[in-house]
């Protein structure tokens, strides 16, 4: 009996060797064609996170906050009020300018009625010239038919035709410096116009420039998004250039290092699937976008400098951009940051 029990359980024993050899030639089987009908077509890394434009929100002028108009985690569409810094200096120095500007349009009517004032004066001198060259020339003509009259005529009226010529000549002088005279005004007024037009052309830029810095204690979302890290807080006195905030944009993608290795077939426009960590049982359809012209090491902030030392060879990553084409993506809260594992289809 206990011969046959021992040729029993050795027969056991051969049995269970030859199924435990058959089910690790079925897994091996079944890995290799794994990995011959998916792996071989597909390239994945786990240095690949979710990424987007995260834009500072920053105070352009110096000022005190006067209100919060948003929350944390907010959603925000673009022209929305965000912050308002306290507008009272900005408002003085605006109706500063536009005080200004009246009083220079005010100066611009002055000016301009006395370059018509003067341009009629210059006319009237003009004119007065014109007589006065009359009356010397008619008192010339009657100095001169006195004169050649001989003892026709006394020596008095001669001497009296004599005096009114040479007053008329005088009066002549008088008018015509009279003209030069009113012209100089003239000129004189046009001048002061041509400056008060410039003034007002100065003080329409300070208009501007103020209303351009109220505007600025204004601070509006510049695109739809996320309120997030908000450091703000009312009453606080910020700076030119503090930042207040960030906003993220509802555009996200993902980002991949690929090893160097990696990218033999890989091409724009190839099928991705993304699976997400906070989501490890959903897949997100995506595809290759373009892949950067340089690694990562390149803008590190200390380069590598093969040149100088011993030599030791690092695979280098490239990054790697990949963009969604899921229309249902939004009703995941998906955000910059988040970890993925993408598995490009080099081969269809």
């Amino acid at each position: 009996m206990s011969q046959l029990t021992q040729q029993a359980q050795q027969r056991q024993k051969k049995r269970l060797f030859t199924l435990f050899a058959l089910l690790l030639l079925v897994a091996a089987l079944l890995l290799a064609g794994w990995w011959w009908f998916f792996l071989r077509t597909v390239e994945s890394t786990d240095d690949a996170f979710i990424d987007g434009h995260l834009a500072q929100i920053s105070a352009q002028i110096a000022g005190r906050v006067e209100r919060i108009a948003v929350q944390d985690n907010q959603r925000v569409s673009k022209g929305q009020l965000l912050i308002e810094l306290d507008p009272r200096d900005r408002q003085i120095a605006l109706d500063k300018a536009l005080a200004a500007r009246a009083i220079t349009q005010a100066k611009i009517e002055q000016s301009t009625a006395e370059l018509t004032a003067l341009q009629a004066t210059v006319g009237q001198a003009e004119a007065n010239a014109q007589l006065a060259e009359a009356e010397y020339q008619r008192d010339q003509k009657q100095y001169l038919r006195y004169r050649q009259s001989g003892s026709a005529v006394s020596h008095s009226e001669l001497d009296a035709k004599a005096a009114s010529a040479k007053t008329s000549a005088a009066t002549l002088l008088a008018q015509r410096k009279n003209i030069s005279y009113s012209q100089a005004q003239w000129l004189k007024a046009r001048a002061a116009l041509a400056e008060n037009q410039a003034t007002l052309r100065q003080d329409e830029a300070e208009i501007a420039s103020a209303r351009l810095l109220l505007s600025y204690t204004r601070i509006t979302a510049p695109a739809d998004g996320y309120v997030a890290k908000r450091s703000a807080e009312a009453g606080n006195i910020v700076s030119s250039g503090s930042v207040l905030m960030y906003l993220v944009d509802n555009h996200i993608w993902v980002t991949a290092n690929f090893k160097e290795s990696q990218l033999a077939a890989m091409r724009p426009g190839q099928r991705v699937e993304v699976q997400v960590d906070a989501w490890p049982q959903q897949r997100f359809q995506a595809q290759v976008d373009s892949i950067q012209r340089a690694t990562g090491a390149v803008f590190s902030l200390l380069p590598a400098e093969n040149a100088t030392g011993n030599y030791v060879k690092i695979v280098q990553r490239v990054p790697v951009k990949i963009v969604f084409t899921d229309t249902d993506i939004t009703r995941y809260a998906l955000a910059p940051g988040m970890s993925v594992v993408p598995y490009v289809h080099v081969k269809p």
